[in-house]
């Protein structure tokens, strides 16, 4: 389908085009956006076919924006076409498409304006505050009408190409890595290996039974609406959310939202796998986001009861540890350290709830 097409869902006349932001991930995952502008109206027009997407999902999804705006969480709303439709679906070459538009944001998205001045002394952007308070004003409304679940989803597969949980998927991956590379180490990750299934299958025995909302499930610095002033104004990009426990939910935003410069080297790269005193400051930089999203979320008896378990699947095996093995394969001390680190995670017992 072409642009004009495309294009003409919305306008009567061709419109400015832009921008076009390639999204794409893969021949199963195609994603595109575009910004168009007739002068009086501004669209970020989505054109997708990927194995999450369809048009009972946007409708959703619509339904979930109109939530996050319903709490004082502003967020573009999807608009209808000429036709009167949020959606708009065609077959081509046997493949299926949507195209559905949002508004085009009126704050800024951080990831283009944050700078030092917008951030503390210690590199925490100004946003993430309120940012960890609208994640427990949406899990305290507790959304129950979507089927289906997010991005953020533990234990079961996420869309259907996939063929496990992201969790085990990193853990296997981690697994194979050492054994094709590092041998040396790979008794000592499969006994790691051990300790995370029965870390899983705890965490099945309840995690089923948690309070769900439902939830936007992409927080990063390309989806988060600011002012000027570096303040948190709203979410954009609503097409990996779905529900959750909230459990799940709010716990992985205080790990993801940790935001401190002297827990990361210049490259990036964790120092708190190496170092327990950092590791110690990663925690309560944890706490304290968690008491920014319980100043709106009141834990349940079963949540907090649930947690530990939780926190020793989810603080375990990750895309970051595959990375950092790959790193540092040719130094056994550091090795030994991280994956030292990962026991300690998998079988600690002293992080509660506050």
């Amino acid at each position: 389908m072409t642009n004009e097409n495309i294009f003409s869902l919305y306008y009567s006349n061709p419109p400015e085009l832009i921008e076009t932001i390639d999204l794409c991930r893969g021949e199963d995952d195609f994603r595109r956006i575009y910004i168009t502008d007739n002068g009086a109206t501004k669209l970020a027009v989505k054109h997708t076919s990927n194995s999450f997407t369809d048009a009972a999902k946007i409708a959703a999804w619509s339904r979930l924006i109109d939530e996050y705006n319903n709490l004082g969480i502003y967020c573009p709303k999807i608009v209808l076409n000429r036709s009167g439709s949020k959606v708009f679906e065609y077959t081509e070459n046997g493949r299926v498409y949507h195209i559905y538009a949002e508004e085009f944001a009126k704050y800024h998205i951080a990831e283009k304006i944050i700078t030092d001045e917008l951030k503390d002394e210690n590199g925490r952007p100004r946003y993430v505050d309120d940012l960890l308070r609208s994640v427990g004003k949406v899990a305290s409304a507790y959304f129950d009408f979507m089927d289906f679940h997010s991005a953020y989803c533990l234990l079961e597969p996420y869309s259907a190409p996939d063929t496990t949980d992201e969790g085990t998927e990193t853990a296997l991956r981690f697994c194979s890595y050492v054994k094709d590379n590092i041998p040396a180490f790979y008794s000592k990750v499969q006994a790691l290996l051990e300790i995370f299934y029965r870390n899983r299958e705890e965490l099945r025995k309840i995690y089923h039974t948690l309070p769900v909302s439902c939830f936007q499930a992409d927080l990063n610095d390309s989806n988060v609406l600011i002012d000027g002033a570096g303040n948190f104004k709203g979410l954009i990009d609503f097409n990996l959310s779905g529900k959750e426990p909230a459990l799940n939910y709010t716990v992985r935003a205080a790990l993801w939202l940790i935001f401190d410069s002297r827990l990361y080297d210049e490259n990036n790269s964790r120092l708190y796998w190496y170092s327990e005193e950092l590791n110690d400051l990663r925690m309560n930089e944890f706490m304290r986001n968690i008491s920014c999203i319980e100043e709106f979320y009141a834990y349940s008896d079963i949540e907090r009861r649930a947690f530990p378990v939780l926190f020793r699947y989810m603080n375990s095996f990750w895309w970051h540890q595959i990375w950092e093995i790959e790193r540092i394969r040719d130094n056994s001390e550091k090795i030994d350290t991280l994956l030292n680190w990962l026991r300690l995670q998998m079988t600690r017992d002293d992080i509660r709830l506050p």
